[in-house]
């Protein structure tokens, strides 16, 4: 841990009263630091490695010694371990998770960092590394612990048989599968990053932001947007859970990094497209442009101009379920305010709303791994 790391919660809470904080450690640092921070300002994530991935014998040893000595002094401790090999000992984290005393323990499948050269296991032998994480996830729920996937995986990483397992045992592993979603950290420089993984991309000064919430909205605005327009892989881009925005295909650091410019895969992109077509008399047109567009371009504004051209149109049940959906997802006051006075005027004829919808095509049924890459697990 940062020696100076007393000084830096003091700063940061200074700054963001009220923000929860945890810090992440390897767990190798003097035990004396522990004393000089408190278990109500900060809670701790150690990290772990298999006694084998230690350079120096004696590190193992050490980070135990200072997991014992921080629950001893009453803070919250929570371990981890990253799957990094594929001969991992898939009953070592359940184990010493256990015997620690743990509810359980937060895993992932190491990533890459963004364009990156990374020691991780290839994307290609997920097939090969599924069932081996599936028989650690096995064990731990015979020891009664529950385990929490730190980054996400893709959904068709396990099979649909696994999953409905998942949710039963582990659903903190199974609600975290498919969507990458900000996870901030933040250095000694008081800056924050989206994540780990995406560290060399942009950052921001915490001073800058009035709350966590306004800094995940950045990053989602800055950064998500130019990756989630396309899958990670590019076997995401004919699959029906990457179109329905159930799955991005994972950890965003999959992604080969490129901005995306096409207008229907970008929210201001596709909303300032629709505006025009609005103006220029074209509210058809409008209402195409945004029903052609992926899943992650139709937010807040697109829904609302698309509320805009199905009223003008005449086409109250479409306007409605637009302007709706704008209400339930903005968090620009007035746009939600617009988006009100817009349905009040709207009176929804009872039949229709009772009516059975069509369902788009291609977005239900299961899919997995092996028909994606057309590779099998034997």
């Amino acid at each position: 841990m940062h020696p100076g790391l007393p000084d830096i919660i003091r700063q940061f809470q200074t700054t963001t009263p009220g923000t929860s904080l945890q810090v992440l450690t390897g767990g190798v640092f003097k035990k004396r630091l522990l004393q000089t921070i408190s278990p109500q300002q900060v809670g701790l994530i150690f990290n772990i490695n298999e006694p084998r991935d230690y350079s120096n014998p004696k590190h193992f040893g050490k980070v135990i010694g200072n997991i014992e000595e921080a629950i001893k002094l009453g803070f919250k401790v929570v371990v981890g371990f990253n799957v990094w090999r594929m001969d991992f000992d898939t009953g070592f984290i359940p184990g010493l998770a256990y015997n620690l005393g743990r509810s359980g323990f937060r895993w992932a499948v190491a990533n890459p960092q963004l364009n990156q050269h990374s020691n991780v296991i290839n994307a290609s032998q997920f097939v090969h590394l599924a069932p081996k994480c599936l028989e650690m996830l096995e064990k731990a729920a015979a020891l009664n612990l529950e385990a929490e996937l730190d980054c996400p995986l893709p959904l068709c990483f396990f099979t649909e048989k696994d999953l409905a397992w998942l949710r039963q045992f582990h659903p903190k592993t199974a609600s975290r599968m498919g969507v990458c979603d900000p996870v901030l950290d933040v250095t000694p420089e008081l800056e924050a990053i989206r994540c780990f993984a995406l560290s060399k991309l942009d950052r921001v000064k915490v001073t800058d932001f009035p709350n966590e919430w306004a800094i995940l909205e950045w990053f989602r605005e800055n950064v998500d947007s130019c990756l989630m327009s396309d899958g990670c892989f590019e076997y995401c881009t004919d699959c029906k859970h990457f179109k329905s925005g159930r799955c991005n295909g994972g950890c965003l650091a999959w992604h080969r990094y490129g901005p995306d410019t096409n207008a229907l895969t970008n929210p201001y992109q596709l909303a300032n497209l629709m505006r025009q077509a609005v103006e220029e008399g074209s509210p058809q047109k409008a209402l195409e442009h945004y029903e052609a567009a992926g899943h992650r371009a139709r937010k807040d504004l697109p829904a609302f101009i698309a509320s805009v051209a199905a009223y003008r149109l005449g086409r109250k049940d479409a306007a409605f379920r637009y302007g709706a959906r704008t209400v339930d997802i903005t968090q620009d006051p007035a746009l939600r305010e617009q988006a009100i006075e817009l349905l009040k005027t709207i009176t929804l004829d009872t039949d229709s709303v009772s009516s059975n919808p069509a369902a788009p095509e291609g977005l239900t049924g299961s899919i997995t791994l092996q028909d994606l890459t057309g590779k099998s697990t034997g």
